[in-house]
């Protein structure tokens, strides 16, 4: 990772415990695990001045969040996670306001109004912003979350699909998503599993370190415990294969494991890799009980 220029970086303490005893995990970037409370962050980082600049590139031609030119691309996008929302459904009745915390372009948000719930959205990237709001007519804030304006108590649900790593101030955020649900609410997303497969093979190669993007690092173990802290109780925690890809996964068990018994499959060894909470990302749906 190659650092701005002096100024627009800081070097910081846990995110969570505030302690600044860490052990280095990983050489490509200064990403450090927390002594006092076990957390893996990037310690020396991006300010949130600059963080704000980086965004206004994400939804750039060629990223994964590049905006749709066509109705027909806004239907049949993958960012619409019908199978997470599909999920969601399994623990919430659809009514009620769902606020998306890093939207993008409001790909889900409109597939939840689908749903039958009142869609709203934050969203650092102004250009994804303008399209869900004038696209979509989507309502989607252009702000920081601790700096936006929820009320207390008013959403049914809160997700951050791939989002809660990307907090430079997360143990903040998570106290305000529980304030902002209503009693029995639920939190809900998608983060990468420090604990994968992957990124124990592939060390500083592991895709999803992203140490311009992502600043905290969890493993299901990690992410359970915040959780719990921040008061909710797990309704579902597990691993999968996920955006990471699986072909992508499949190659290295297979570099790992280049002969099986005629019993097994290359399929069953992802299957138990994901059981086991070794999957590339950590999907978690908790619900607010105090």
């Amino acid at each position: 990772m190659t650092l701005p220029q002096t100024g627009m970086t800081e070097t910081v303490a846990c995110p969570y415990c505030g302690s600044k005893s860490a052990v280095p995990v990983r050489s490509a970037a200064d990403i450090v695990q927390c002594l006092q409370c076990g957390t893996v962050y990037l310690r020396t980082r991006l300010t949130d001045k600059a963080l704000y600049q980086l965004y206004q590139n994400y939804a750039h031609e060629g990223s994964h969040m590049q905006l749709p030119t066509t109705q027909e691309e806004v239907e049949q996008s993958g960012l619409r996670r019908t199978a997470f929302v599909e999920e969601v459904l399994e623990f919430v009745e659809p009514a009620g306001l769902w606020l998306d915390i890093g939207c993008g372009w409001g790909a889900m948000l409109d597939q939840v109004r689908g749903r039958g719930f009142t869609p709203r959205g934050i969203e650092l990237t102004r250009s994804c912003v303008d399209f869900a709001a004038m696209a979509l007519g989507i309502p989607v804030s252009n702000s920081d979350f601790l700096e936006s304006r929820v009320q207390q108590r008013s959403c049914a649900v809160i997700s951050m699909v791939h989002v809660l790593e990307h907090l430079t101030h997360p143990a903040q955020s998570l106290r305000k998503v529980h304030a902002s649900l209503i009693d029995g609410g639920l939190f809900c997303g998608i983060v990468p599993n420090f604990d994968s497969l992957c990124s124990e093979l592939l060390q500083d190669g592991w895709a999803w370190l992203d140490p311009h993007y992502h600043y905290v690092h969890y493993t299901p173990k990690t992410l359970k415990a915040r959780l719990e802290e921040a008061g909710f109780a797990i309704e579902r925690l597990y691993t999968a294969t996920g955006d990471y890809g699986e072909e992508i996964v499949l190659g290295y068990i297979q570099s790992v494991a280049p002969e099986l018994p005629p019993s097994v499959s290359y399929a069953d060894l992802l299957g138990a890799v994901e059981a086991d909470g070794r999957g590339e990302e950590i999907r978690f749906f908790a619900r607010k009980i105090d």
